[in-house]
């Protein structure tokens, strides 16, 4: 049970970590921009471990889609 609680742990914090590394508002995509990253039940965690962004809210877009470049954030 430890073992479980700790992996458990341990997912979430690469997760949030990987979450941490894409700069604020690099999520922000307009659902019809949005550029799948996935694939049809993708879930939060693989998308994050794919660097890519997770927003379920939107029922006709991409949950998992690429985040908007750097350079496209500055403009």
């Amino acid at each position: 049970m430890e073992n479980k609680m700790i992996w458990v742990l341990a997912i979430l914090t690469i997760v949030g970590l990987s979450n941490a590394l894409l700069p604020p508002g690099q999520c922000n995509v307009p659902a019809r921009s949005r550029e799948n990253c996935g694939y049809p039940g993708i879930g939060e965690m693989e998308c994050s471990a794919r660097q890519c962004c997770f927003d379920s809210n939107v029922v006709d877009a991409p949950w998992c889609f690429k985040p908007i470049s750097i350079e496209e954030c500055v403009l």
